[in-house]
C-alpha cells in the first residue's frame, strides 16, 4: 500500500513539476522571428477592450506565446481589470510577466517634439503637423483656440511658447502642447523678469520677450547676446529707432524673398522697426534662455552699430564712421568679386552707405542687411 502511495506522489510532483515547466514555457518570450527580430512590436490597445482580446491579439502578434497562460497569470496576480488602454511598444524577447506589468502601469509609447528657438509660431504648427501621434485641431497661425492664450497686451500668439523638448503620448493634441509650451514659457519669463537689471526702458515682461525675440533672430552666438541687447538698449535711450532687419523681414511675410530692398525698408508695416519707434507689437520667434539673459542683463557698453565679421561673429562700433569702416572691411573680405556697380535688391550693407535718411530725424544708424548678418 505504501508503494503504491509512494508512486502516486512521485507522479503528481512530477506532473506538478512538468506543469510549471510547461506554464513557465508558455509565459516565456516568443521565438524571435529573423524578419521581425530588430523592430519593437507597437500595439494599441482600445479603451473598452475585454481582457481576452487583448490577450488574443497579444498572442496573434507574437508579443506573448500564449493567450491562456497570459489570463492564467492575469488571475494569479488579481491584476485581470487593471489593464490601462493606449499605445504600447513591445521589444522582442519580453517575458509574459514584464508585458503584464507594462500593461497594469500603462507604460505606454512616448514621442517627443522639440520646439527649437528661433521658430516662427507658423514653423511651430508645421511641426507639430508632422509629428506622429499628435491629433491636429489646429488650423492656422490666427486660430480661435490659439488666440486664447494671448496674454493681456499681446497681439498675436507669435513667440508665446517656450522653445523646448515636449514628451507625449498618441492621442495628444497639437493645442496640449502649445498650452504646456506657454505656461512653461510664462513661469520662465517671470523668474527672469523679477532677477532683471535696474534701469531697463521696459515696461512689461512681454517687452522683454519682444526685444528677446528680435536678439535672437539677430546673432546665432550666445555669447554675442548681451553686448548686441546693450546697442538696442543705446538706440532706445537716445531716441534712435532699433532699424533691425528680421523685424522688418518678419513683417514682410511671404513676400521676403532673401534680400531686403530699398522700397521694402520704407514700406510701413508693424514690424518694419526702420519706420515705426520702439518695439515692434509682439515677438517674431521662439526665444531661447540666452536671449531672454541678455535682454534682462544686457552688457553695458557705448555701442551703436554692428556689422558681420568672417567668422561668425559681429565687429561693434561706437559711431556711424567707425562702422562704415567695418562694413567695408566685411565687404571686402566677403566678396572681392562683386561688381562696381550693385543693384538695388542688394542688402544696403553690402552697397555703399546711404547718404539720404530713410526717416525724418531722430537719427538713425545707416546699414541695412540680410536677416542674422550686419547690423
Amino acid at each position: 500500500m505504501r508503494s503504491h502511495w509512494r508512486q502516486f506522489a512521485i507522479a503528481a510532483l512530477l506532473g506538478l513539476m512538468l506543469s510549471g515547466a510547461a506554464f513557465a514555457y508558455l509565459l516565456s518570450p516568443p521565438s524571435d522571428l529573423p524578419t521581425i527580430k530588430s523592430e519593437p512590436k507597437p500595439l494599441e490597445i482600445a479603451r473598452g477592450s475585454s481582457f481576452k482580446s487583448v490577450a488574443a491579439t497579444l498572442e496573434a502578434n507574437n508579443v506573448i506565446r500564449s493567450a491562456l497562460a497570459f489570463e492564467i497569470l492575469a488571475l494569479l496576480k488579481g491584476e485581470r481589470s487593471l489593464l490601462k488602454s493606449g499605445e504600447y511598444e513591445f521589444p522582442h524577447g519580453t517575458a509574459a510577466t514584464a508585458v503584464l506589468a507594462n500593461l497594469v502601469a500603462g507604460r505606454v509609447k512616448t514621442y517627443q517634439i522639440t520646439l527649437v528657438e528661433g521658430w516662427t509660431l507658423r514653423q511651430c504648427l508645421q511641426a507639430l503637423a508632422s509629428s506622429p501621434g499628435l491629433t491636429q485641431t489646429l488650423t492656422d497661425v490666427d486660430d480661435p483656440k490659439l488666440l486664447a492664450l494671448i496674454q493681456s497686451g499681446a497681439s498675436s500668439a507669435e513667440g508665446l511658447f517656450d522653445a523646448n523638448t515636449f514628451r507625449y503620448v498618441r492621442g495628444d493634441t497639437d493645442l496640449g502642447i502649445l498650452e504646456r509650451a506657454h505656461t512653461q514659457l510664462v513661469d520662465k519669463l517671470a523668474g527672469y523678469w523679477d532677477q532683471r537689471a535696474q534701469g531697463l526702458p521696459l515696461a512689461t515682461p512681454y517687452e522683454a520677450l519682444i526685444l528677446a525675440s528680435i536678439v535672437e533672430k539677430e546673432t546665432g552666438l550666445a555669447a554675442e547676446r548681451a553686448k548686441i541687447a546693450g546697442v538696442f538698449y543705446n538706440r532706445i535711450n537716445s531716441g534712435m529707432r532699433l532699424q533691425s532687419d528680421p523685424t522688418t523681414i518678419y513683417g514682410l511675410g511671404d513676400r521676403y524673398t532673401g534680400t531686403l530692398t530699398r522700397d521694402q525698408l520704407r514700406e510701413e508695416t508693424p514690424y518694419n522697426t526702420y519706420r515705426i519707434d520702439g518695439l515692434p507689437p509682439s515677438p517674431i520667434a521662439l526665444v531661447s534662455d540666452s536671449a531672454l539673459t541678455a535682454v534682462l542683463k544686457p552688457e553695458p557698453h557705448d555701442y551703436y552699430y554692428f556689422v558681420s565679421n568672417s567668422n561668425g561673429g559681429h565687429v561693434f562700433s561706437r559711431t556711424l564712421e567707425e562702422h562704415n569702416a567695418a562694413v567695408a572691411s566685411y565687404r571686402a573680405a566677403r566678396d572681392d568679386s562683386l561688381p562696381d556697380s550693385l543693384p538695388d535688391s542688394l542688402p544696403r550693407s553690402l552697397q555703399e552707405p546711404l547718404q539720404e535718411p530713410l526717416e525724418d530725424p531722430p537719427p538713425q544708424a545707416d546699414t541695412i542687411d540680410e536677416d542674422n548678418s550686419e547690423r
